[in-house]
């Protein structure tokens, strides 16, 4: 019987410049540019019973490329305590550059776990090869209270039909992959009980809550993958009379299927964060 395993590690990293002009007081633009890079490297791994040795496959990625997005803002008073907001985003398709690598080799698999190589390796050519960044389109909406509650709605589209595999030799042929346009649905809001309390420190606490469901547009097997997930978080303020807080939030989900022979997948994360705010170049009423 021979057995298979593939693993990977790595990933793309993103520096990005961006601003925003205010057409109006209800109307506003911006733009973001992003320069992309990093590492992608994943090992595929063959070993069959009752041989000592295996054959590892080695494939690395060395990634990089622009990328740019536009979007709008739009926020009016309903009447004289509810705000109306909205966002529109689009981000361009772009393409990064993929500098290939491919090794082979023979492995001896170590009693206590883990593997090295035995003998030379052989590097391969492959050639280097080009991605495409699909192109997104986010709508957002939402009503809400000022320093009191929110509540909004999120739709993105994403072009992830025109994705391809960074090497095409692997692509069908090893695993039965194909790409389809994605779509992800967001609610969530927020809520103070009371941000300018002095005496009641949970008052001041921003209470948080969200959940999102998202077709991913990876096919495996003709079965689509699919994301859900329910989100909680606190936004903790550091002192009386600031907007700094210490951010905390918990995501549960759960991705992918059983059927078709596939794996579905439970995650958690969780996440910190820090805000700090603070009112400089303010003029001294007395000196």
């Amino acid at each position: 019987m021979t057995q298979k395993r593939a693993t990977g590690k790595g990933g793309i990293n993103k520096a990005f410049l961006g601003a925003a002009y205010q057409i109006t007081p209800k109307f506003s633009l911006g733009a973001e540019f992003g320069y992309n890079f990093g590492k992608i490297e994943t090992s595929s791994v063959q070993r069959a019973e009752g041989i000592q040795l295996g054959s590892r496959e080695l494939n690395t990625s060395y990634i990089a490329g622009a990328s740019f997005a536009a979007g709008a803002n739009y926020k009016t008073k309903l009447n004289s305590k509810l705000d109306f907001y909205s966002a529109l985003t689009y981000a361009f398709e772009g393409k990064l550059n993929s500098d290939n690598e491919r090794q082979i080799a023979t492995i001896q698999f170590l009693q206590l776990g883990g593997e090295a190589v035995s003998g030379t390796p052989l590097d391969v050519d492959v050639e280097n090869s080009s991605l495409t960044m699909p192109s997104k389109l986010t709508f957002g909406a939402g009503i809400g209270q000022d320093r009191k509650w929110s509540f909004g709605a999120e739709v993105a589209m994403q072009d992830t039909r025109s994705q391809t595999n960074r090497f095409a030799d692997i692509s069908n042929d090893r695993v039965n992959v194909t790409f389809e346009n994605s779509m992800k649905y967001a609610i969530g809001g927020f809520y103070i009980p009371k941000y300018s309390s002095y005496s009641n420190y949970i008052s001041r606490i921003t209470y948080r809550a969200g959940m999102r469901f998202e077709n991913t547009g990876l096919v495996i097997n003709n079965k689509a993958i699919e994301d859900a997930a329910v989100t909680i978080g606190f936004g903790l303020p550091i002192s009386t009379g600031t907007f700094s807080n210490i951010n905390l939030g918990f995501e549960y989900g759960k991705r992918g299927t059983i059927y078709s022979g596939l794996i579905e997948e439970n995650y958690a994360n969780v996440f910190i964060g820090l805000s700090f705010n603070d009112k400089w170049f303010v003029k001294r009423k007395y000196d």
